[in-house]
């Protein structure tokens, strides 16, 4: 894994990214959390917290990515139907392929 890929190792550089991408999609959430889940990499809730998996912290920047942006866009859309993959095009165009690429490995 190059330098590039390294994704964000702490919890302050994560939530730091997801402040970031939050600002590029024009998302607001109301907390941010990282913390031990068992079963999943993230969760929003309907009052717009963000829980992220700690063990995101070991993983490639784009696998981050493409958790923080999906979970961001729940804020906007709480399904996973058109507009959500289309919003999910936008920000990240190579989504599908990230999600492929990552179900794989």
């Amino acid at each position: 894994m190059t330098k590039q890929d390294r994704g964000f190792s702490t919890k302050d550089a994560f939530k730091e990214a997801v402040r970031s991408w939050a600002d590029r999609l024009n998302t607001e959430p109301s907390q941010i959390r990282v913390q031990r889940m068992k079963h999943k990499w993230a969760s929003c809730s309907p009052r717009k917290t963000l829980t992220f998996s700690e063990n995101l912290l070991a993983q490639p920047k784009e696998f981050q990515e493409y958790v923080i942006v999906h979970e961001l866009l729940h804020i906007r859309v709480q399904n996973h139907g058109k507009l959500f993959r289309s919003l999910m095009s936008v920000y990240l165009p190579d989504w599908e392929d990230r999600a492929n690429r990552l179900s794989t490995s």
